[in-house]
């Protein structure tokens, strides 16, 4: 399954040509450490939970206190905070990993491991911090796989978002064109050079967005070959059919857009899905990777057929 890893930047330059994009629409005694398998919510304190900071950043708080995304190996785990220079979310997931607590690791197809987090080991490098997962194994006698995204609390449990190449030729087909269509209805700007231009699907899944209402997310990319100025235009979109419809065009619910020179245009890469707490509405967790770094974000299900990104991090540079 493939995975996002953490860009190594090749050169410190920041191109102005890098297109920008376009959102359309977020004294006491310690407790004992729970197992291995099984994890807990995590405490905050009222100063953490009403920090301006975290209120500005639109972090949900029911994710932890990090985002970890799967670094060189599956024993290695890339801690992404709320927000800069987050030190209380920092020394939290440092008491974790003292405590050895458990972590939950998420794949794209709503594979679930788990695994305990280690303490984090010196580094020469600061551009990131790389943590050690001990134990790492499935969950619930699933098959072993490799894990996009993870998080180190209980009410954090995963969304499975199936690829269309499971089905058939004939669906597969379906849903790619369905998806295209619904790309070539995106008003976000675009350079003249993708005008009239077909959409090539990258990356379609299909997940449920709520009891019967079935939707997609995927990933569509226009290309223009010139030898000496080749461009490249990448759309994400999510879409929704109506309450227990199986059958029937999609409706556009969120889209977002990069276009530019292909070296530097960024690419766009749903992560995983997720939920943060029993009725909570799904997540998806979207990497937006660049020349100068990542940036990931949540894009979350606000009502029917409208979405938003909520969060969306800091710069993550690692070379």
């Amino acid at each position: 399954m493939p995975t996002r890893r953490l860009s190594r930047v090749a050169t410190a330059r920041c191109s102005a040509a890098v297109a920008s994009i376009l959102l359309l629409g977020g004294c006491e005694r310690k407790a004992p450490a729970p197992p291995a398998d099984s994890l807990a919510p995590v405490a905050t304190s009222a100063a953490d939970r009403h920090s301006p900071a975290l209120d500005r950043s639109g972090w949900i708080r029911a994710a932890g206190p990090a985002l970890f995304i799967q670094g060189a190996s599956m024993q290695e785990a890339i801690a992404v905070y709320p927000f800069a220079e987050d030190t209380i979310d920092q020394e939290l997931l440092d008491s974790m990993g003292t405590e050895g607590t458990a972590v939950a690791l998420f794949g794209r197809g709503g594979a679930r491991l788990v695994a305990q987090l280690g303490v984090l080991p010196d580094q020469a490098e600061t551009a990131c911090e790389r943590w050690v997962l001990r134990d790492v194994r499935p969950a619930g006698g699933a098959a072993a796989s490799a894990w996009s995204v993870g998080f180190a609390d209980a009410r954090v449990t995963p969304m499975a978002l199936d690829s269309i190449e499971a089905l058939s030729p004939r669906d597969s087909a379906a849903l790619a064109a369905e998806a295209s269509r619904l790309a070539s209805g995106v008003t976000a700007p675009t350079g003249d050079s993708f005008q009239g231009l077909r959409f090539a699907a990258h990356d379609v899944r299909r997940f449920e967005a709520a009891p019967g209402i079935q939707a997609i997310v995927a990933h569509l990319k226009r290309q223009v070959n010139q030898e000496a100025n080749p461009q490249q235009e990448q759309t994400l979109i999510i879409a929704e059919r109506d309450s227990g419809a199986t059958s029937g065009p999609y409706q556009l619910a969120y889209a977002e857009r990069s276009f530019g020179r292909e070296e530097e245009v960024i690419t766009l890469e749903v992560l995983a899905g997720a939920r943060f707490g029993a009725g909570s509405q799904p997540t998806l967790v979207i990497a937006r990777d660049g020349d100068a770094g990542v940036r990931y974000a949540f894009v979350e299900r606000e009502a029917r057929r409208r979405w938003r990104a909520r969060w969306t991090s800091a710069l993550a540079k690692c070379g």
